[in-house]
């Protein structure tokens, strides 16, 4: 056993590290093996913040014990091999990609908007600093007004008691969704910030919060594409999660669209946003999720769910809705993860006779709640009535698989498309480094006014030193 877990300790260095003080949206298998060790109580918060602060694992795996099962152990070993791995105080590398057609529907994990890209970073992490920069040089579809030239993913913060404060353009996600998430997901490009986040999730010592337990809180003040109309859209977002039952994690989210060129971006009007005043310049989404772990049968489960509305915008006539199921098994050498998820956004506005054209739609801004055309929320887009069913396998030598088939109901102002999607994703060490090739198939072609291709082939190479 010991040999075993010492190997797979190992292989799994040499996945890619980042000296970093929280886990981004980049890794899915590590995602697994942290909501593995939450499901069990040997994380004790809530896992479903991204990204999420390392502060808080270090502390429950310095208290973890021996595993009573072989799964278990295994994503614990893990776990520690990338934070041990994750120690050092300075990192860099490249990475490169390349896609056949820029992918339609993102979930947690690589994304892929562009059809190349080369990426260059430097990385640091202090005593009560760190900071990375990010240069990414992408090859855009023809006619596209993005930029050639974006630093996404680049970083500067600074620690203070228990808050950590940042200027970034980091991927946020936020809910429990294994595939995809209805407020903030990692489907459009993210935007420069401000983002102020609390760095324990310690539970409170006052008798007012205690029952709380661990939690967590992010806000974020950032600014958009100065293409939008009107240019220069600000948003807001702020994000609270708690486990006050160790089966038990919630969630609740709010973002918000307000001020830009044409509009009033003055302190009062911040505050109207912010109090939800009537006829304040501002769109406004907030979503409630939760996560229960159990077990059924003597097999793990955590069931999830997210509820996300509009109130401040459209009125919906019923929340956009996600529903999942997730479960794990497997050996000290190998794990599965299984989840059968369920996402609606296809929602009718109350002043509107038919469902349509309503979810992430604004009032006030034409182009609703997406930047450089894509949903900021879910990866399936506006509109889409989705079944997913997921499956990933890690092995204790750095390879790993992942398997997912959709089927989703998409609704244009021109047409309704009914479609399949077999995705498959392969990972394996390569030249010191991390290669990972992914291959989607549709049974028709989801956009084929954009000829949009019924198959695609992606794939990214990352090496860091």
């Amino acid at each position: 056993m010991k040999l075993k877990l010492s190997l797979l300790s190992l292989a799994l260095s040499t996945l890619p590290i980042a000296a970093a003080p929280w886990v981004d949206t980049t890794d899915n298998y590590l995602r697994q093996s942290l909501q593995t060790l939450a499901h069990a109580g040997v994380i004790s918060g809530p896992v479903n913040t991204y990204p999420l602060m390392w502060k808080n694992i270090v502390a429950d795996l310095a208290k973890a014990q021996q595993q009573p099962t072989e799964e278990l152990r295994f994503a614990l070993a893990h776990v520690r091999s990338v934070l041990n791995a994750n120690q050092q105080s300075y990192t860099a590398g490249i990475k490169l990609k390349a896609s056949s057609d820029p992918s339609l529907y993102q979930s947690f994990g690589e994304s892929y908007f562009e059809t190349a890209s080369a990426t260059v970073f430097k990385e640091y992490l202090g005593d009560s600093w760190a900071g990375k920069t990010q240069v990414n040089y992408r090859k855009r579809d023809d006619g596209s007004t993005e930029q050639a030239l974006t630093l996404d993913g680049s970083y500067l913060a600074v620690i203070a008691g228990n808050w950590v404060l940042a200027v970034d353009q980091q991927p946020l996600w936020w809910g429990p969704g294994q595939q995809t998430a209805l407020l903030l997901s990692n489907n459009a490009r993210p935007i420069p910030s401000l983002r102020l986040s609390r760095h324990s999730w310690q539970a409170s010592d006052s008798a007012l919060f205690s029952w709380l337990g661990p939690w967590s809180f992010t806000t974020f003040a950032g600014q958009g594409e100065h293409q939008s109309q009107p240019r220069q859209i600000k948003h807001f977002g702020a994000r609270f999660s708690a486990r006050p039952l160790p089966q038990l994690e919630l969630g609740l989210s709010r973002i918000s669209q307000w001020g830009g060129d044409s509009l009033d971006n003055s302190l009062d009007a911040f505050a109207d946003m912010l109090l939800l005043n009537a006829g304040s310049n501002a769109d406004n989404l907030a979503a409630l999720d939760l996560t229960y772990h159990g077990h059924l049968f003597n097999r793990p489960f955590s069931l999830y769910t997210e509820l996300a509305d509009d109130n401040g915008g459209k009125n919906l006539s019923t929340p956009l809705q996600l529903f999942g199921i997730r479960t794990f098994f497997g050996h000290d050498s190998a794990i599965h993860t299984l989840n059968l998820e369920w996402s609606d956004t296809y929602i009718r506005c109350e002043s509107q006779p038919q469902a349509g054209d309503c979810a992430y739609e604004g009032d006030i801004y034409p182009q609703g709640y997406r930047r450089y055309g894509r949903v900021i929320g879910s990866g399936y887009g506006a509109d889409a009535q989705v079944l997913s069913a997921g499956y990933r396998y890690q092995t204790f030598d750095g390879y790993s698989w992942a398997v997912s088939v959709l089927r989703g109901d998409f609704v244009t102002a021109n047409s309704r498309l009914q479609n399949w999607q077999l995705r498959l994703e392969y990972r394996q060490p390569l030249f010191n480094g991390l290669l990972s090739i992914e291959g989607r198939v549709f049974d028709k072609s989801p956009q084929p006014e954009l000829r949009i291709k019924r198959g695609s082939l992606a794939a990214t190479w990352e090496y860091r030193f």
